[in-house]
């Protein structure tokens, strides 16, 4: 068997695990599950909602930009590739952390529903 089949099944293998785990992740997104977080968005989560949050530890990633360390926060998109600069996206700029940090699960919330 050559090394490029072997790649090619594994990327597939991987791709449809990526697929069934969006699927699965969505499947716990609930209007609770939401406020849950909007309520919470540093304490500790049930299940369902660390499941959600690690799932968003993924590429491609949001963060937050403090513009104003400790007052005011601004998201941005993290890069994937090694050594290139954050990417600070367009919007409004928060004035409470728990409120930016809630933004950047809802950016995350909004691209697995687009996918």
């Amino acid at each position: 068997m050559s090394g490029t089949a072997s790649g090619d099944r594994q990327h597939q293998t991987y791709a449809r695990f990526q697929a069934q785990l969006k699927i699965a992740i969505r499947g716990l997104i609930t209007p609770a599950l939401v406020a849950e977080h909007r309520d919470h968005p540093q304490a500790r989560h049930s299940d369902a909602l660390a499941r959600v949050v690690n799932f968003f530890r993924r590429p491609p990633r949001y963060g937050l930009y403090s513009a104003v360390p400790l007052r005011q926060w601004q998201l941005i998109r993290l890069p994937i590739v090694p050594g290139a600069p954050p990417a600070p996206l367009d919007g409004p700029h928060y004035n409470s952390e728990a409120e930016a940090i809630h933004a950047v699960f809802l950016r995350h919330l909004a691209d697995l529903q687009a996918q």
